[in-house]
This record gives C-alpha cells, sequence and structure tokens, in this order.
C-alpha cells in the first residue's frame, strides 16, 4: 500500500525523513502497525528487490510540555550507510546540486533550506508491503521524468489521468514500462487521498454515490502532470467526476493562497475540506 512520496532533498540523502501527519492512519493500517510514543524499530527498505537497513521511529519527546503535539514519525538512517550510498546514486541529480550549494564559502558555516528548482526535483515513493518492517522504495530520478514527459506529450491530462496501467500482478514496478510505473505510482497516491478523505469531494464535502453504497471520487492534478511532471500530493485534490470534468473543460486557476478555483466567468469557489493542501 502506497504511503508517502518524499521531495528529494539534502536531509533525505544523509540521515532520513519524517512523515507527515496525515499519512500516519497508513502507517497504523500495516503490519505491525505503528511505532508507539519513543519506540524505534529495525526496518529494511527494499529499492529494486535490494534490502537496505534504516529505523522507522516515533521520537520520544516530553507529552506534558508538549501537550497535544502529534506524533513525529521518521524514517532513520546513517549517513555511512548502504542506503545512502544507493540513494546518493540513484539521485545523483539532487546531490550534485544541493552539494554545490552547500559548498559555496558564503555558505559553508550556514543553516538554511536549500531549494530544488521545480524542473529538477525528484522522488522516493514509498509503500509498506504484507510483511511487518519492510518498505518498498521506488525512485522517481530526473531521467525517469524526463522520459514520461515524452511519453505523455501527445496525452491529454484527462487522458493520463483515466489511464489504466496493464494489470500483470507477476510485474514487479522494476518490469513495467515508464509510463506504467508512474501511472501506478500516481493511482496509488491517489488512492491513498482518498482514503485520507474517507472518499469525500473536497469541493463539497459530500461523498458522492453513496445513497447506492459506492463511492466515486477522483484524483485531480492541479498543475497538470503533462506540464510539470508533479504527482507529489501538494499537487492532488480529490474530487466528484462531475467536478473533474468541469475543472478539465472550464480551466479555472488555482489560487493556493486562498485554495480557491476562480473561473473565466467569474466564478469563485473555494475548497470546502482539506487536510493536507499547505497554503
Amino acid at each position: 500500500m502506497f504511503l508517502y512520496q518524499k521531495l528529494i532533498d539534502r536531509s533525505t540523502l544523509r540521515q532520513g525523513f519524517q512523515i507527515p501527519v496525515e499519512f500516519h492512519n497508513l502507517l497504523k493500517a500495516m503490519p505491525g502497525g505503528m511505532p508507539k510514543h519513543g519506540e524505534t524499530r529495525s526496518v529494511k527498505v527494499l529499492i529494486d528487490g535490494v534490502e537496505y537497513d534504516a529505523q522507522l521511529k516515533n521520537q520520544g519527546f516530553d507529552r506534558k510540555k508538549y501537550d497535544g503535539h502529534a506524533d513525529v514519525i521518521q524514517i532513520r538512517y546513517n549517513e555511512g550507510s548502504a542506503l545512502v550510498k544507493r540513494l546518493r546514486e540513484m539521485f545523483c541529480s539532487t546531490w550534485s546540486y544541493v552539494e554545490s550549494i552547500k559548498n559555496l564559502p558564503e555558505n559553508i558555516n550556514r543553516k538554511f533550506t536549500i531549494r530544488i528548482p521545480e524542473e529538477q526535483q525528484e522522488f522516493l515513493a514509498l509503500s509498506t508491503t504484507d510483511m511487518p518492517n519492510v518498505f518498498v522504495a521506488d525512485c522517481i530520478t530526473a531521467a525517469v521524468k524526463a522520459e514520461v514527459k515524452t511519453d505523455v506529450s501527445t496525452m491529454s491530462e484527462l487522458d493520463f489521468e483515466t489511464f489504466e496501467p496493464r494489470e500483470d500482478k507477476n510485474a514487479s514496478i522494476k518490469q513495467m514500462t515508464r509510463l506504467q510505473k508512474i501511472r501506478h505510482i500516481d493511482r496509488s497516491i491517489g488512492d491513498s487521498l482518498k482514503r485520507l478523505y474517507d472518499y469525500r469531494c473536497q469541493m463539497t464535502g459530500e461523498k458522492v454515490g453513496e445513497p447506492y453504497d459506492v463511492f466515486v471520487v477522483e484524483a485531480h492534478h492541479i498543475i497538470p502532470f503533462t506540464e510539470s511532471m508533479n504527482n507529489d500530493t501538494s499537487n492532488i485534490i480529490i474530487i466528484s467526476p462531475s467536478y473533474h470534468r468541469i475543472i478539465h473543460k472550464a480551466k479555472p486557476v488555482f489560487d493556493r493562497p486562498t485554495l480557491s478555483f476562480h473561473f473565466p466567468n467569474g466564478l469563485v469557489e473555494k475548497i470546502k475540506v482539506n487536510k493536507h493542501l499547505k497554503v
């Protein structure tokens, strides 16, 4: 089951990353459940079938001092580990970029966040498995994104969003074509967000199809994936099929500060339910 897609940054290529609170419910559903407060587990991360050691950690901060603070869940590993070496090899484009910025004379002793240009962004897609404490990581590199952009250049955005990868239970992610692989991950991200919203439309708050005991919401890319190559959760909303078709037909502009769509006819409609988009 898809868990989280992480934008690759310097921290990810050195010591680990945090899993956002909105995805903790998916951790709770995995075999063995989520670590208890203060617990650290040894886990395996599979990349192309090769196992790498890491830790799944629930930080043990003082709950009395930080009353009401959510759990802080991290995937951690040592900078000299085999996993770090593999990640730096896979994401060599990002590693070269962040190190070149960090090693500028004026930045040597500075602590700051290095922002990766959008066109250079790479991602790690992390999924749980049927085995306790075993995760699968798939690497979406700059090279893969460039190849997929060529693959989707003749597709409309709606065609991409409704494209169904060929089902083959015996085929690994590695064996899939680039487009199948990306769409498989993209659909998994959408399914994860649908569960987060309990299959409600973010625009209306309604469970479309509930009277018929079916749930029919869809994942929509705010900035078209065929243009941006961005299927991060920050670029996806969950909406009803009707809203989905209206947005593709009318092509409104999305205003992130207000989380609203501005339609060409002057109508402005704001998202009513939001658990994952940050302003």
